[in-house]
């Protein structure tokens, strides 16, 4: 292991405050044992850091250690239906080097920079095609890790409920070193766009959720549009590389994820701003249809160092049966903030439309059918504020958050989205790891 005393007082690059005493980078995974064992020499809490695309503190040092997996980087075996490999692979490198094999992840993120470690033990929420499958973890069949104890473990889902509490564990019932990962057939994906006032998405909206494919939207509030984005799996679809295709991957990949830089950035005054807005969304309602390409072609590559990415966000997730008074109260609740505290987001914010999914005890389907709603910035001033609001509106709604991906999360909105399944992981954890080796603040705080 190489290790480095840092300022405690210091933020990491992605502007989130981590306060370790002592960052390591992990060199072997049979260090762990060690490295567990001694408090004194690597003082607690002791938390893993894989590419550090969280936007909560989550894995936060508290003046304790935090331990950097990213040279734990092999892919060890290809298979026809898995692949296993260490926890510091980052998902781009796997999802590149299944597709030169003709095959993909079950699910496919929009950014890349994700280690498999961290997408084995957090709700990472993904759009959906199926029940049983709605976010990254449940892509994993088999973990090898370390328990707080320093033993080596393996745990596989045929332990249907171990796997499912440690799919959502956050590194706080031991430490993951290596997992196998579920795998498919390269599978073209159709893509279709259609802008809808909110009226029209409200009326239309059972007829959208009873059709099949996974369903990814793009949300603005003050332009009164909803972007719907269909993706459909098909098989016997051949990939068509023209003009059209190019302009919708460029939009896919480009336009919309960097969009907060650019607005906030680049066009200050708030006329040029409207405009763009406004013709972002005429660009994706007037394309052609069935557009044509592969999961793994639009995903993302971000910046080595998070900040450079300037694009922040925070997820929620409601019950699919009333999303479109969520909508619409969202759209109400965002002008109202506008005229009492001139602030208003921007980047346009996202939502997924994500089928049950009980394969993680915080899964945020667990209780059934949800769409998520997802305010974006680039970091502005004011989005910290915001939030705050937001999820006191979100809570109100029955919303249910993730403990990476919620920002400015409190213990009463744990409390009321869990519920028992919060009381059960803490009794669990407790038993688990006594001497909270592994526990920070963040989720003392949180979950106790």
């Amino acid at each position: 292991m190489v290790s480095r005393v840092i300022d405690p007082k210091g933020a990491d690059s992605s502007g989130i405050y981590r306060r370790p005493r002592l960052a390591l980078k992990l060199k072997r995974f049979e260090d762990l044992p060690s490295l567990l064992s001694k408090p004194k020499s690597y003082p607690t809490p002791i938390r893993m850091v894989g590419a550090d695309y969280s936007q909560t503190r989550c894995v936060g040092g508290d003046g304790g250690t935090t331990v950097d997996t990213s040279a734990l980087d092999r892919i060890l075996e290809f298979g026809e239906t898995t692949v296993r490999a260490q926890a510091g692979v980052r998902v781009s490198t796997l999802v590149k080097a299944l597709a030169e094999r003709g095959q993909e992840l079950p699910l496919t993120p929009e950014m890349g920079q994700i280690s498999l470690g961290a997408m084995a033990v957090s709700t990472l929420p993904q759009p959906s095609y199926a029940e049983g499958m709605a976010q990254m973890s449940s892509c994993i069949s088999e973990v090898k890790l370390i328990t707080p104890q320093g033993k080596q473990m393996t745990v596989t889902d045929r332990e249907r409920d171990l796997m499912r509490v440690l799919r959502s564990s956050f590194g706080l019932l031991g430490i993951v070193h290596e997992v196998v990962v579920r795998v498919r057939p390269l599978t073209p994906v159709k893509i279709d766009y259609q802008v809808m006032t909110l009226k029209e998405f409200t009326s239309r909206y059972p007829k959208l959720i009873s059709a099949p494919g996974a369903i990814r939207l793009h949300v603005s509030p003050f332009h009164d549009r909803i972007t719907i984005e269909r993706r459909t799996l098909d098989e016997s679809a051949e990939i068509n590389r023209s003009g059209i295709w190019q302009i919708k991957k460029s939009v896919m990949r480009n336009v919309l994820p960097a969009f907060g830089s650019t607005v906030g950035s680049v066009l200050a005054a708030p006329g040029l701003r409207n405009a763009v807005l406004s013709g972002m969304h005429r660009a994706l309602g007037g394309g052609a249809k069935g557009v044509m390409m592969y999961a793994h072609e639009w995903m993302r590559d971000m910046p080595k160092e998070a900040w450079k990415a300037r694009h922040t966000y925070s997820l929620w997730a409601f019950p699919q049966a009333d999303y479109p008074n969520v909508v619409s109260g969202y759209f109400n609740f965002c002008k109202s903030y506008y005229k009492q505290h001139r602030y208003r987001g921007n980047v346009v914010s996202g939502a997924s439309r994500l089928h049950q999914d009980r394969g993680s005890l915080f899964s945020a389907s667990y209780s059934g059918p949800m769409f998520t709603l997802e305010p974006s910035s680039s970091g502005e001033q004011g989005w910290d504020d915001f939030l705050i609001d937001y999820n006191e509106f979100a809570s109100s709604k029955g919303g249910t958050p993730t403990f990476n991906q919620t920002r400015a999360l409190q213990p009463e909105h744990v409390a009321k989205s869990f519920g028992e399944r919060a009381k059960l992981f803490r009794a669990l954890r407790q038993r688990t790891d006594p001497v909270n080796r592994l526990r920070n603040s963040y989720f003392e705080y949180l979950l106790g």
